[in-house]
């Protein structure tokens, strides 16, 4: 157990520290703390709970576990608090968050290796693994970007949105991908400023020329700067400014202890 991540395990009374490491993931969930300001916890609330019940856990006690785990992060810095569901029961680590950057590379994948693709959790560890596999074949750090059937999916970690003519796109529902926090307010944040969201089933030939973005809860808005061997993507021009957005919308949880 690390001096830096220690684990805590979920009771009725609260979250305790306990001498054991994480056990397998049957589900998953983390977030974002800022100087003690998350952005949009209630759905990261919702999406585990989701997540613990399709494991067959209990739905009512997982919203619980997230209602008590979202103000443990310490007031100040940068922190980001994982939620497991594991065979033990609900784990909690609250981990130093990286520092920020709005700019990735991206490759696509070779392979797909998510066996729950509509849950996050069990397949963490394997896109780790993914990741680590393509940054080598690539020579330097890339995030892969799945597809399903040729059509893309969502990025390793992240969700993949992309712009074009002023309309944001994602993939269509019909496409196996990760319910994201972070897209689902981009999208809300896009309606209301009347901008048009198109769900569209693509292959990454058909991004040449987009805006592309991965976005995901830690790492906020990152534009695609390059997609190695992939379709020529155009500057991410809109990024800096919908990331002001994104930590304008964030709002302060109680402070707990570290």
């Amino acid at each position: 157990m690390s001096a830096e991540q220690p684990v805590r395990a979920w009771t009725t009374a609260g979250f305790a520290p306990v001498d054991e490491p994480i056990g397998q993931a049957l589900a998953a969930d983390s977030w974002l703390v800022v100087d003690g300001r998350v952005l949009a916890w209630q759905r990261h609330q919702l999406r585990f709970a989701d997540a613990v019940a399709q494991a067959g856990g209990d739905r009512l006690d997982a919203m619980a576990a997230v209602r008590g785990a979202v103000g443990l992060a310490p007031a100040e810095g940068r922190w980001s608090p994982r939620v497991d569901l594991t065979p033990a029961g609900i784990r909690l680590r609250i981990r130093p968050a990286p520092a920020p950057s709005d700019r990735v590379d991206v490759v696509t994948a070779s392979r797909d290796p998510r066996r729950e693709p509509l849950r996050k959790g069990p397949d963490l560890e394997a896109l780790q693994a993914l990741v680590e596999e393509e940054s080598a074949r690539a020579g330097r750090d890339v995030e892969p970007i799945l597809c399903t059937d040729g059509l893309v999916a969502e990025g390793a970690r992240s969700a993949l949105l992309w712009w074009r003519d002023d309309v944001l796109h994602v993939p269509a529902d019909r496409i196996p991908h990760m319910a994201s926090v972070t897209a689902a307010v981009i999208e809300e944040v896009a309606s209301l400023d009347g901008v048009e969201v198109r769900r569209v089933a693509a292959r990454p030939d058909e991004l040449e020329g987009a805006e592309v973005w991965l976005a995901n809860a830690l790492r906020g808005i990152r534009g695609v700067a390059a997609w190695h061997d992939g379709p020529e993507v155009a500057a991410p021009a809109r990024v800096d400014a919908w990331r002001a957005r994104l930590e304008q919308l964030r709002t302060p949880v109680t402070a707990g202890r570290s």
